[in-house]
């Protein structure tokens, strides 16, 4: 570890080689919790998994910020070298890769954005191995955006770039599921009540099971098969075998607080859909999901995540994210989409 001179009235800064592990973990994941903006994505237990399995080429290094010894942000960040036809490129960027990781960024509580974006930006004004430094994966309305837009230009920096990276479609369950219920479109509600029935009608009776952990980790292999099988044009993606490995990471660290959940739809006693979903804080992740081909043309996965969204409300979750991506279907529950920012900044 080796910390920086924070200078008159700003936080001091540490850079750790590895991520934290002990007390300042504890303090990283405690501070996850009093951002309002932050995720799973951005802590310490799912950032430590996808670098063991997916990140191991990437050099991780953390940055930590601290005032009269107090923890107030946590800046994850990767390096790079990228080659160009013009020669190799050292990139920084948030740690997480954008394949699997949703959002990404810094954590903080809210008043201190100011203060952990000035400090990072003015000591990574200071390094030269780097040639960009790409902070994507920003919430448009998490404060980053424009933390850092305003730091970058104190310290010296050029938002090279600025741009919509993708959206998280996102529905909100505030106040329960009548609530939410209430909200919708006459027009969506009904197509997906009778979705459902046509479905029953058709194929057989239907019952959501959440699988059990001790059987999550065994039903994994046929879940991103299935999923392969049902999405053609992903099929590279959930068929390679480091994905496999993912899933079996995600769900070792996180299934047993609840926070990975392996759910399927039984369609006339057999599994017609499936989901992997990531719950916390308060917000019900739809990760991925897998259909039965066969039945198609029935809408499985529709009928699935709309029973999610009332197992969502019931647990108390105030939004239900369909994470990245703006595929038709998610607007069919009433979806609005959170932009996520991407700043490109280079040297003046």
């Amino acid at each position: 570890m080796t910390a920086s001179d924070p200078g008159p009235g700003m936080p001091e800064l540490r850079t750790h080689a590895e991520l934290p592990q002990g007390t300042l973990r504890a303090e990283w994941q405690q501070l996850l919790d009093e951002d309002p903006a932050a995720t799973l994505f951005q802590g310490p237990r799912y950032l430590q998994a996808w670098h063991e399995v997916l990140g191991q080429r990437v050099s991780a290094r953390v940055r930590t910020l601290h005032r009269d010894g107090r923890l107030i942000g946590v800046v994850p960040e990767g390096h790079e070298r990228i080659g160009t036809p013009t020669g190799p490129v050292e990139v920084r960027r948030f740690l997480g890769g954008n394949e699997v990781t949703d959002y990404l960024g810094p954590v903080s509580r809210p008043e201190d954005r100011g203060d952990v974006a000035l400090a990072y930006l003015t000591d990574l004004a200071k390094d030269v191995d780097w040639d960009e430094f790409v902070a994507g994966g920003l919430a448009e309305d998490s404060g980053w955006p424009d933390a850092l837009r305003t730091a970058a230009d104190t310290v010296g920096l050029v938002v090279f770039e600025e741009d919509v990276e993708d959206v998280c479609p996102r529905v909100d369950l505030t106040g329960g599921y009548d609530a939410y219920l209430e909200r919708l479109p006459g027009k969506m509600r009904h197509e997906l009540q009778r979705k459902a029935r046509k479905l029953a009608r058709d194929a057989g009776e239907l019952e959501l099971l959440e699988v059990a952990e001790a059987e999550v980790h065994g039903s994994l292999d046929a879940f991103l098969d299935l999923a392969a099988e049902a999405q053609p044009d992903k099929a590279g993606f959930f068929s390679r075998p480091e994905m496999h490995d993912w899933f079996k990471a995600l769900a070792r660290e996180f299934a047993g607080d609840g926070v990975f959940r392996l759910h399927q739809l039984q369609v006339g006693g057999m599994p017609g859909a499936s989901t992997v979903s990531l719950v916390a804080g308060g917000e019900w992740g739809l990760y991925n999901s897998a259909f039965d081909p066969a039945l198609g043309a029935l809408a499985p996965g529709i009928v699935l995540v709309g029973q999610l969204l009332e197992v969502a409300a019931e647990e108390g979750c105030t939004t239900f994210d369909l994470l990245r991506g703006d595929e038709d279907y998610k607007y069919r529950f009433g979806a609005q989409d959170r932009p996520l920012r991407r700043l490109t900044l280079v040297r003046r």
